[in-house]
Formats: C-alpha cells, sequence, structure tokens
C-alpha cells in the first residue's frame, strides 16, 4: 500500500502454492494490477499472514505438511485474519473438496489450469467486496460510537439536570419528582413517609473565614455522612447552599424518624477537617410527616423547613417535628419581616438615646443610640423584639446603616450646638461584622456625609463575634481604628476567654454587662468581678463603662469599686432625639422621666448635674 495519501492503493494478494511454475503463472497474470508475493508451504503463508496481511489470499487445497484447508482453518480461528478472503486454487473440479473449503472459511474455487480472466475477475470481485464490507464495519463502528458519545452527553446532560454536580446528590429538580413519587405509593399502600430539612449550622462562617473551597469540602463530606446514616431505599438530596433533605418512605412509627433524625444530628456535630484544622459545624433538622403535616408536596416541603427553622431557634444542634404551634409561628415570622420591610422604607425605626456619666465630673460625656421601631399594631419594639429576626434576614445590613447614619447625624447636630466632647456610641451586628470591607466603607462614608469627627464615634462589638475568627476580627477592628474610631467590648464578662481576646484585638473600652450590676446584691461575688475588671483594665489602659445601673446602693458600690463611666436608669431611660436635646440643655433633670423610684431618689442627689459643652 503506498505512502502518499494522494497516490491509489495497491491491493497486496499472497499466492500460496507447493509448485513454482503455478505461483510464477499467477504473479504475471496478477501483477500489472497488484502486489503479489508468496509462500510455498502452509507455514510460511502463516508466518507471512502474520507479519504482512493481505488483501486476498490464493490458497492452494493440495500441499505437503499442512494443506490449505488447514490453513484455511488456522486463519478463520484468529480474529484479525478471519476477514481477509481466501480463494482456493485446486487441481480438478471436486464438489466435496468444495463442500469442504466453504465449511472453513473460503469465498470462492478456481480451477487449474487458471484462466486469466475469470482469475482477475474473481479477484476484482472478492477485493471489491471485502472494500465495501470494511467500509460497512467502520460506518458501524463510526455510528457506534456516536451513539455511545450520544449516550454518554444524554448521562451527563440528565445528571447535569437532575444531580447536584458537587456532591453527586439528587438536585431540587430531582428531589421533587421523588417526593411526588413517595406521595402517590404511600396512598397507593396507606403507608407514612417523613421528609427531612437540614440546614449546616455555621456554614457561612465556614465560606467568610476558611473560603469557599473549604465550604465545598464541607458540603462533599456532609452529604457523604448523610448517605451513611439513611437507607438505600431513601432518597437524599441537595436543595442548595447548605440546605439538604432526606425523603424516609415507608417509615412504621415516628421513632424511625427521630432515630434518622438524631444520628444526623450526631454525624453532623463530630469535626470537619478543612484545611489542615478540624471544624465543628452542627446541624438543625425539621421533620414533617405525610399525611399528618401536609399532602401535597408543597406543604410539606413548606412544613418541614419551617420545622427546620425552629430548630435553629431552639439553639442549634437539634431537631423538630413539625406543629401546629410552629405553623402559627412561621407565619408571624414571615409577616414580621413583610412588616420590618414595609418599616424601612417608610420610616417606621427611630433612635433613642441614653446619657453616658462620668462620675469624676458628674458630666454628660456621651451617649448610645438604640433602635426602635414604631410598630402600627403592636407599638413600640425593642431590639430584642425584631433585631434576631434582622439578623436572620440580612435586613439588619440596612437597619444597622440607617442607625449609623442618623446617630451621627443627630451627634454632628449637637456637637455644632457647643457640646464638642460628647462621644456616640453605635451597636455593631454580627452580620455587617462579617463583611469587613463593605463595614469599613459604611463606617468611613457615614463619617465623611454627616461631618461626624471620628474620634467621637464609639462601635460596639461583644466577644461573640469575636469568636468564629479572631485572627480575621483583628484585622477588621484593626482598619477601622485606622479611620479613627473607638473600639468598645459590649456585654464584658459573660461570653468567652476575654482576657486573652484583649491581648490580640485592638479594643479601648470595655462595657461591663448589666447582669453584673442587677444582681449585685444577690451576688457578692459580682463585687470582686467588676474589681477585677476596672483593676485589669486601668493596667492595660483601657476606659470601662458600666451599663444598667439603676439604683443608689449600685452606684456608691461602683464608686468605692473604681468606677469612673456608667449608664443607667438612675440618670436617665433612653431618651428621642428632642427629649435628648433637652436633657443636654437641662430642660429636663437626669432622671426627670419615667425614672424608677429608685432614680427619682437619686434625681435629689444629682440635681443640676451639668452637662458637657463647651
Amino acid at each position: 500500500m503506498s505512502n502518499d495519501n494522494n497516490s491509489p492503493v495497491i491491493r497486496t494478494i499472497l499466492v500460496v502454492d507447493d509448485l513454482p511454475e503455478n505461483i510464477q503463472i499467477l504473479n504475471k497474470i496478477l501483477r500489472d494490477q497488484y502486489q503479489v508475493y508468496f509462500a510455498t508451504n502452509g507455514k510460511d503463508a502463516l508466518e507471512s499472514v502474520a507479519n504482512n496481511q493481505p488483501d486476498l489470499i490464493l490458497l492452494d487445497i493440495v500441499m505437503p505438511e499442512m494443506d490449505g484447508l488447514d490453513v484455511c482453518t488456522i486463519l478463520q480461528a484468529d480474529r484479525k485474519c478471519r476477514d481477509i478472503p481466501i480463494i482456493f486454487v485446486t487441481g480438478k473440479e471436486d464438489p466435496e473438496a468444495e463442500t469442504q473449503g466453504f465449511a472453513v472459511g473460503a469465498v470462492d474455487f478456481i480451477t487449474k489450469p487458471v484462466n486469466p480472466s475469470v482469475v482477475r475477475a474473481r479477484v476484482k470481485t472478492h477485493l471489491e467486496i471485502k472494500k465495501q464490507r470494511d467500509e460497512l464495519e467502520k460506518s458501524n463502528a463510526r455510528l457506534l460510537q456516536e451513539i455511545q458519545e450520544r449516550e454518554l452527553l444524554e448521562h451527563r446532560l440528565r445528571e447535569q439536570a437532575e444531580f447536584d454536580e458537587l456532591t453527586k446528590l439528587p438536585n431540587r429538580k430531582l428531589f421533587q419528582d421523588r417526593l411526588q413519587q413517595a406521595i402517590l405509593q404511600s396512598n397507593r399502600t396507606a403507608q407514612t413517609f417523613a421528609l427531612m430539612f437540614i440546614d449546616l449550622d455555621r456554614f457561612k462562617w465556614v465560606n467568610d473565614t476558611l473560603g469557599h473551597d473549604a465550604g465545598d469540602e464541607l458540603l462533599i463530606m456532609a452529604a457523604e455522612r448523610l448517605s451513611h446514616v439513611v437507607r438505600q431505599s431513601d432518597t437524599i438530596a441537595r436543595l442548595g447552599g447548605d440546605e439538604f433533605t432526606v425523603i424516609l418512605p415507608n417509615i412504621m412509627h415516628l421513632s424511625m424518624a427521630d432515630l434518622v433524625a438524631r444520628k444526623i444530628l450526631e454525624q453532623m456535630s463530630l469535626p470537619f477537617k478543612l484545611k489542615q484544622q478540624e471544624v465543628g459545624i452542627s446541624s438543625s433538622v425539621g421533620v414533617a410527616i405525610y399525611p399528618n403535616d401536609g399532602t401535597t408536596a408543597e406543604d410539606l416541603i413548606k412544613n418541614a423547613d419551617s420545622a427546620m427553622y425552629q430548630a435553629k431557634e431552639s439553639g442549634r444542634n437539634a431537631f423538630q417535628f413539625f406543629s401546629s404551634d410552629i405553623n402559627q409561628k412561621v407565619r408571624r415570622r414571615l409577616q414580621m419581616e413583610g412588616e420590618m420591610r414595609h418599616a424601612l422604607h417608610h420610616s417606621r425605626f427611630f433612635l433613642d438615646y441614653q446619657p453616658k456619666i462620668d462620675l469624676n465630673t458628674n458630666k454628660i460625656i456621651g451617649m448610645e443610640a438604640l433602635v426602635r421601631w414604631d410598630h402600627p399594631e403592636e407599638g413600640i419594639l425593642f431590639p430584642k423584639d425584631f433585631i434576631p429576626l434582622a439578623e436572620e434576614t440580612g435586613l439588619i445590613i440596612q437597619i444597622g446603616a440607617w442607625v449609623l447614619r442618623t446617630a451621627c447625624q443627630d451627634a454632628a447636630h449637637w456637637i455644632a450646638s457647643g457640646y464638642t466632647e460628647l462621644k456616640l456610641a453605635v451597636n455593631l451586628s454580627t452580620l455587617q461584622f462579617r463583611d469587613k470591607e463593605q463595614l469599613v466603607v459604611l463606617v468611613e462614608d457615614t463619617l465623611t456625609e454627616t461631618g461626624f469627627p471620628a474620634h467621637s464615634l464609639e462601635l460596639e462589638i461583644t466577644e461573640s463575634m469575636m469568636m468564629d475568627n479572631l485572627e480575621q476580627a483583628s484585622a477588621i477592628l484593626t482598619q477601622l481604628r485606622a479611620l479613627g474610631v473607638t473600639i468598645f467590648m459590649d456585654d464584658f464578662g459573660t461570653g468567652y476567654s476575654s482576657l486573652a481576646m484583649l491581648k490580640h484585638l485592638p479594643i479601648q473600652a470595655l462595657k461591663i454587662d448589666r447582669s453584673f450590676i442587677n444582681n449585685l446584691e444577690q451576688h457578692p461575688n459580682n463585687s470582686a468581678f467588676i474589681s477585677a475588671i476596672i483593676s485589669m483594665a486601668k493596667q492595660l489602659g483601657l476606659h470601662v463603662v458600666t451599663e444598667g445601673v439603676e439604683n443608689r446602693q449600685q452606684l456608691q458600690t461602683l464608686r468605692k469599686l473604681g468606677g469612673k463611666e456608667v449608664q443607667g436608669f438612675i440618670f436617665s431611660p433612653p431618651l428621642g432625639q428632642k427629649a435628648f436635646q433637652k436633657l443636654l440643655q437641662g430642660d429636663i433633670p437626669l432622671g426627670g422621666i419615667d425614672a424608677p423610684e429608685a432614680g427619682k431618689q437619686a434625681i435629689h442627689h444629682f440635681s443640676g448635674l451639668p452637662t458637657q459643652k463647651r
């Protein structure tokens, strides 16, 4: 065969005959059109075919040692050679020999002495048949390959459409289909099944602190752990984010769902190794039972989801079966979320300000901004009534930005009125603190827009906000400090390893939690604790503010312990912007509005308490 792709293909023919004169005759007939080579016995013929496979073989039947029938039988048994056309050349017409020849795989017979025209015609015909057969086999092979490729593509498309690419679990689409099947099967068999919604606690923290690749790794490992908990007949699906579902068909009793839920919590509470460190990730599980908790897929999904959120609210790392009480709470939660969005757009939030007093100078030296919600039906709502939901829904970002801007605007007005030494304290939320870039930009832009001096702004954070990632927290606080603001550690003493954290964080002041003041009479040890905090802060160069001071005894104790800055109802409750303006001007005496009886007694002691004004 020629190596030149543009040259015609030269077919090769192997002539096998033990008589040289026969080979010469056949060579003379065929050499002008084909490349002819030969063998004089069966053994050489097999070796020649193995080394250089011909397009056609002219094979003598009668040969010593190994005749043509044996050679043909061996070649036909070899998968590589069985498609080579073999024409037997025989010395006489022998019907029995022809029968044997066709039986072992020959395609034709030529009798000796050979007729050149017959030889050429027979060779040409069988080469053409072989060519067509080869082309057909190639076409079939291509078609088979295309079919396989299409099946593979269809399989991949089906996987993409029905399976989660990351975890390889069924996705939302396939989950919906499986859920409908579970409903139909339960209707036919009069059996029940359970639907579970599973949410990973602290998943967002993993993404924010360790990166999205660690978050993906966590999802993969969580999927594997879920697979080890359930039966093969159960369905595990990933709906998106960190939400998984489990369908448990044919449960005989609620205890089966209870057992699986407990196993899930147990598996998810084990440490996950992410980026060479062990990370604790718990889960919250909600369970809805068919048909008790819904007869449609929509109702079951909604109720299992509601139960899952109830589990989260109960402290996380818990499971919860759906109940009518949960349904009512969820409806109220959704209603309240909508009302909160409406309140944001219709200015239903407002700020109160509680003064901070310097006991050495008896002057108002600052105020804490406290957000309130003027609800059209429920009246004034305090932060404990709506901030947790705002955190959960993300609305705290908008509310927090509004609080900071409004408080800075009001405080800038008071400073412009002559109260130049006032310090404004604003609380930051956990969600705000997680997005360091947005937080720093918000603070910087607010200071620029309102003209409020950075050194007069005190941002209050809590210990729990630091615990997820101390290094990241320190970086955020350092950026905020670079703007010139002061960082307060709020609710100090109620959290974690506070003393250790103070060594690593750029904090300038502490605010002792009100619980130590409220229980001062019942728990004398609190005095020693407060004294230790004040002493430690003094050595570290930190300011200390004590909040929640409500009576004379608490105030006197704080004075003895060395407390210098206080905040509480003994001086004034939180006041609206206009009322606080009057407090600064002296038009309202400290403790003069809605003060408790203890506060009213203190008013006489602190009558004429001046404000800090220059």
